[in-house]
Formats: structure tokens, C-alpha cells, sequence
């Protein structure tokens, strides 16, 4: 099969078009005809050597949605035929959706609802997991909640801000610019312009001592913002914490920070979080099928190898507006 594969991670990395053997389909898992997938920065993080999970195959890329071709002897809930969405590889042991097939655990994989299209379902399930394990098992989300959310356009930001939203919270979320801040406006988030209002500009203005929770999607030197923007003894969820930070601020508020990496389960097996992860996966995919929330696709990406190694070159040098999609 053809797959865009990597032949040495690191800053001059390259994917490069290659003929491969897919791994024998095992007891547990569903063999994919891959038709979309989508860029996570921890696709563009394992290319240029920043985090040691990238796939010992090559091929990246967790995120996909396709059509079960061929299944495992053990397998009992899909069928072949089948149109399912997945956050099954790219990582660790396995390899990923920059392939024509692809190997998925059927613990992490669900049906795409019949009227999510190929492009939409296949940017959903990083974005999906990690939103869910912020908001439902880290911050326990309850009605009235006052969540903020840092990178509130970005792949992760725009989603979990609406299912904060959804999930009756009071929300708000920051914003670089018009285009965003109106978007934010118009799906019920207070937008904050960060670059015009400073974080105690913000608290001033909307009258409280500050947020139950900060989801913290940017990372860096953001995360001191957060310590101004947490109420005492209030939570940050940050999914980018490959920073320095002088935590004094953090301590005289006896804040929380807690970090999300929505691979963990995968890379190692963690059969009961897979399958936790697997209902959350479900969920988000019936909201977008159902018009409740809104999957922002800011580029689409042709799986051509010249494309896709702009795409990756480019990936981290600009903040975005949503998602990448890449589909056949």
C-alpha cells in the first residue's frame, strides 16, 4: 500500500512516498480503507523530534475516519463495510493514517453518523478526546461552572469551549481578533481580546474574583495569564506544558494544574481508559452530526506528499482558526 512516511524525526524531517506492508490485522483490530484524517500538533511535535511517541513505523497521524475493509477473529461490535471515526495510532507501535489502510484497536473506534461527512468526522477525534477528558474528568463540569478557555479558536479551544457551553457553563474564551472574537459571540462564548485587555482588565470588567476553571490549550508563558485568571483554590487544565514556569503565583492562590495527553491510554494500552475514551468519541460525533456543535475546518490539505510536507513545515508557525483536514 502507499503510505507518506518519516525516515528520521527530527528538524530536517520529511515525509517521503513509499510502498509498505501493513502489520497482520490482530484478534482486537479493524483494518481501515483510510479516507480523511487531520493535523494535531502532536502530529507536528513527533515529526520534529519534540516528543519521543512518534509511530517506529513512520507514518503519523492519529485521527481517522474510513471503511472497515477486514476484521479480527475477536472482534463482536463492527462489521466489514462498516464507516467508523478513530483515534487508533500514529504512535507508539502503530502506525497512522498517512496510509491507504490503517490498523485501528477496537476499543477506540465508533460508527460515523450517517450524515457527519468524510472531512469532519476525520478532525474529530484528538480534538474530541482531549476536550472530554478536560471538561468531564478533569474539571467535572457543572451547570453554572465559570470556564475559561485559552486558544479559544484553536483546533481544541473552539470545540471544548462549546461543549462547556453546552453543558451549561458560563464561558469565555480568548480571542485574537475580530473574525474570531465574533465567532465566539455568535456560538454563546464571551469573547476576551486578550491583546487589547489584560487579564485584570477582564476580571474587573466582568465583576468576580475570577474562573472555577482555566483550560489552557496554548501553553508557554500563557500559563502565567492563567494564574491571574483562576479564582483561589481554582483548577488549570493545560494540554501544553513543555515549558518553565515560575509557579509562585500558582501557590499563593493554592491553584491546581493538571495536564492532558489524550495518547496516554494508546501508547499504553490502558484497555478501561480506551473505552471511556471511546463513549466520549461517541458523543462529540452525534453532537456535530446533529447540528448542536460546530466543527470549524480552516484548511484542506490534498494527500499529496508536496502538500503534506507544507502542511507539517507550516503547521506550528501560525495560530489557527479550527482545524487541517487531509482527506483522499
Amino acid at each position: 500500500m502507499k503510505a507518506f512516511v518519516v525516515e528520521q524525526y527530527g528538524k530536517d524531517a520529511t515525509l517521503t512516498e513509499k510502498d509498505v506492508t501493513l502489520d497482520q490485522t490482530g484478534n482486537y483490530d479493524l483494518k481501515i480503507k483510510v479516507k480523511g484524517t487531520s493535523l494535531n500538533p502532536l502530529d507536528t511535535k513527533m515529526f520534529f523530534g519534540h516528543v519521543a511517541a512518534a509511530p517506529s513505523t513512520g507514518i503519523l497521524q492519529g485521527d481517522v475516519t474510513g471503511t472497515i475493509i477486514e476484521i479480527g477473529e475477536s472482534v463482536t461490535s463492527f462489521s466489514v463495510g462498516d464507516h467508523v471515526i478513530a483515534f487508533g495510532g500514529g504512535l507508539g507501535n502503530r502506525s497512522g493514517a498517512l496510509a491507504d489502510e490503517m490498523l485501528v484497536p477496537e476499543q477506540m473506534a465508533v460508527h460515523r453518523p450517517e450524515n457527519l461527512d468524510i472531512a469532519t468526522a476525520g478532525c474529530l477525534p484528538v480534538i474530541s478526546l482531549t476536550a472530554m477528558e478536560a471538561l468531564k474528568e478533569r474539571a467535572n463540569v457543572q451547570p453554572a461552572m465559570r470556564l475559561y478557555v485559552a486558544g479559544g479558536t484553536g483546533g481544541v479551544g473552539h470545540l471544548v469551549g462549546q461543549l462547556a457551553k453546552h453543558y451549561g457553563c458560563d464561558v469565555t474564551a480568548s480571542a485574537a481578533n475580530d473574525e474570531k472574537a465574533t465567532w465566539l459571540d455568535e456560538h454563546g462564548i464571551r469573547p476576551h481580546r486578550y491583546r487589547d485587555e489584560s487579564a485584570e482588565q477582564l476580571l474587573k470588567r466582568l465583576g468576580h474574583d475570577g474562573f472555577d476553571v482555566i483550560i489552557d490549550t496554548v501553553g508557554g508563558d500563557h500559563l502565567q495569564e492563567s494564574f491571574i485568571l483562576a479564582k483561589e483554590r481554582g483548577k488549570i487544565i493545560s494540554i501544553a506544558t513543555r515549558t518553565t514556569q515560575d509557579l509562585t503565583p500558582m501557590h499563593s492562590k493554592a491553584l491546581t494544574l493538571e495536564a492532558v495527553f489524550v495518547a496516554l491510554p494508546l501508547l499504553k494500552g490502558k484497555e478501561e481508559e480506551m473505552l471511556r475514551q471511546k463513549k466520549h468519541l461517541a458523543e462529540v460525533a452525534q453532537l456535530v452530526a446533529d447540528g448542536v456543535i460546530e466543527l470549524v475546518i480552516e484548511e484542506h490539505v490534498p494527500r499529496q506528499v508536496d502538500a503534506l510536507n507544507a502542511a507539517y513545515q507550516a503547521f506550528d508557525r501560525q495560530s489557527h482558526f479550527g482545524k487541517v483536514s487531509i482527506t483522499t
